[in-house]
């Protein structure tokens, strides 16, 4: 939706208020300092187009023809052969009897097979409904219960793992794609080759070709023969899907709350690729973006996939990394962008395939999804600086209910707020930021700690099939509507967010004392010794209610035997530091923080693990 020249004239007035200092209330969503930021062309010209996700690429494709889209181990496929791919899977969906507003559900990392079919899916109105083929079973059933998806897509590796699941939901029809698909032909017979021994060697059975279980690729090559390859886009000529439609549906893990389905439209995705384009980063057609962010979460379908192909942008695709492999890939791609989670950078730091490299081609290294802390946020950069790359490493923060962007250290020209530690920089482009007290729901002043509430085109359209989570969620007001986002967080004067934690793991100590345990964490990491800190709310045996802050703490290598002189010290750099009745009450050493499978801290596992006893001390559960 195209804004009013008043609209317009109202966002350039604030920037400029912003730029002066002028005429400000105290609010920062009144305010939006962070517009200063921003260009005045972006803001007077930054209207975002009501089409379908594959409409935004098929205008980057007609003017990027024989730019690279995809670089999949050494196949290179330009924009155009992208196109005529999408086409392909399309026609060949229609052939399926697949209709506008039928829910497709895809359970693979990311190939170029998944893009192919997203779009397709995407042209013909259809909803793709991303599962991360890392979930148990029970958890699959969940998504496809709540989807009822009559078709799927998926890995066929993961036939014996679904099959019987497959049989007792009486699935029509299953199409399988593969690693090889895409590979270079020689590539291709060798992968093919070692998929069917491995199986062999793990006892496992090769997913059958029937009624049932077919190649998709194979079902394209057969049933579609309309498409020119010369100038492809005038097939199924103009896409069924505008922007309120919804596109995509992420499933979440259910970690911390129960799964949900997260229904993200054109417009959210498009928003978020825009964001990028208005950013002020230097994002040039033809720069190498490695794809190592699944497309089964907010962060990866959005930052990872729509809007390296938005852009322009080579999408350096990797199906499943392991993390050790992350320095290695980009060195071997010569990546320009990428983005990751604090455990990727602290492995990149250690990986021997990055000692003594020229860093010089990295233009932008982004970190999201999870917090990072300031003590490896500021190693990082120092290591980046070593190594020649004349860029920081930009933090960011978001939700899958937001698809995955609300905020990140975009380049802000001169100002060298970009390099601070702990913030986790400016709303993007189309994302509104306030703060509200949790209890009152009252809007809170500059650096006043509150509930982080989102507006703009990146708040989900719902949750799928759950409309009392869904308002729960999202309040909807004459002024717009509002996501509740669960994170503590304020706004500086400068119009930079930071981030204080989820209200969740604000601990009530059993007196109603409030405890940010995000003050202990950033005060114990102040100590030289200790590599990594996350403090979590345990259970008080000795009382019915409240919880007691314990610091779970990682001492550097070699340093082991000064854990009690450790912990001496970091109480009184606490006590030094804190309010006494903010500090940890008791500091446990763990040899690695745990994390979750998406790279984020596991901090429900501390919290399930381990008791706090005011007589024996924290101690494990048996």
């Amino acid at each position: 939706m195209k804004r009013t020249s008043f609209e317009i004239s109202k966002e350039l007035s604030r920037r400029e208020d912003a730029i002066l200092g002028e005429n400000q209330t105290g609010y920062p969503h009144l305010d939006k300092r962070h517009l200063k930021y921003y260009s005045v062309d972006d803001i007077a010209f930054g209207d975002l187009p009501d089409i379908s996700m594959y409409g935004m690429v098929l205008n980057t494709a007609l003017k990027n023809r024989d730019s690279i889209a995809i670089l999949y181990y050494g196949r290179k496929i330009n924009y155009n052969e992208f196109i005529y791919h999408i086409d392909e899977y399309a026609l060949a969906f229609q052939k399926m009897g697949v209709t506008k507003g039928e829910i497709v559900t895809i359970i693979s990392p990311n190939l170029p097979e998944v893009f192919y079919s997203i779009y397709a899916l995407n042209k013909l109105g259809a909803i793709a409904s991303l599962i991360d083929p890392r979930n148990g079973v029970d958890r699959i059933n969940y998504h496809l219960s709540e989807s009822k998806s009559k078709r799927i897509i998926m890995m066929d590796i993961l036939y014996p793992k679904l099959k019987e699941l497959i049989k007792e939901k009486e699935i029509k029809e299953v199409y399988t794609i593969t690693a090889s698909d895409s590979l270079p032909l020689g590539l291709n017979y060798i992968q093919k080759a070692k998929t069917i021994v491995e199986n062999q060697r793990k006892n496992l059975p090769n997913c059958p070709k029937n009624d049932i279980y077919k190649s998709l690729r194979k079902y394209v090559l057969d049933n579609v023969k309309e498409v020119p390859k010369k100038d492809p886009y005038q097939v199924i000529n103009s896409e069924r899907g505008k922007g309120e439609d919804v596109a995509i549906i992420v499933n979440t893990s259910g970690t911390t709350a129960a799964p949900k389905g997260v229904m993200l439209t054109n417009t959210n995705l498009n928003a978020v690729a825009y964001d990028y384009k208005y950013c002020g980063m230097d994002y040039s057609v033809g720069d190498g973006f490695l794809g190592i962010m699944p497309c089964f979460v907010a962060y990866g379908i959005g930052v990872g996939t729509h809007m390296p192909f938005v852009l322009g942008l080579k999408n350096i695709v990797i199906p499943a990394m392991k993390p050790e492999e992350f320095g290695k890939l980009i060195v071997k791609y010569h990546a320009n962008h990428f983005a990751g989670v604090p455990m990727h950078y602290q492995i990149m730091m250690e990986s021997k395939d990055m000692k003594g490299k020229d860093l010089s081609f990295i233009k932008t290294a982004a970190s999201g999804g999870d917090v990072f802390d300031p003590k490896l946020k500021a190693k990082t950069n120092e290591f980046l600086a070593n190594h020649n790359c004349p860029n920081k490493l930009k933090v960011g923060y978001g939700s899958t209910e937001n698809t995955g962007v609300a905020a990140s250290q975009f380049y802000i020209g001169e100002s060298n707020i970009e390099n601070e530690l702990t913030t986790v920089g400016i709303p993007a482009f189309y994302t509104e930021i306030k703060v509200e007290n949790p209890e009152t729901h009252e809007a809170l002043k500059f650096n006043e700690v509150g509930e982080i509430i989102l507006s703009g085109k990146g708040v989900m359209k719902g949750y799928f099939n759950n409309p009392e989570l869904t308002k729960e969620a999202i309040e909807e007001t004459e002024e717009g509507r509002f996501l509740h986002t669960g994170d503590l967080g304020y706004i500086d004067e400068n119009g930079c967010l930071y981030i204080h934690g989820r209200i969740k793991r604000l601990i009530i100590a059993p007196d109603g004392h409030k405890i940010f345990p995000n003050f202990i964490e950033e005060v114990v990491l102040r100590h030289e010794l200790v590599d990594a800190c996350v403090c979590v709310g345990l259970k008080d045996e000795s009382y019915e209610t409240g919880k007691a802050p314990v610091a779970f703490i990682k001492i550097k290598k070699g340093y082991e035997d000064r854990v009690e002189q450790i912990i001496e010290e970091l109480k009184y750099l606490s006590l030094d530091k804190l309010p006494e009745r903010d500090i940890a009450l008791d500091y446990i050493v763990i040899d690695e923080i745990p994390m979750t499978e998406n790279g984020k801290i596991n901090y429900t596992y501390l919290e399930n693990n381990y008791i706090y006893n005011s007589v024996s001390l924290s101690r494990k559960k048996n």
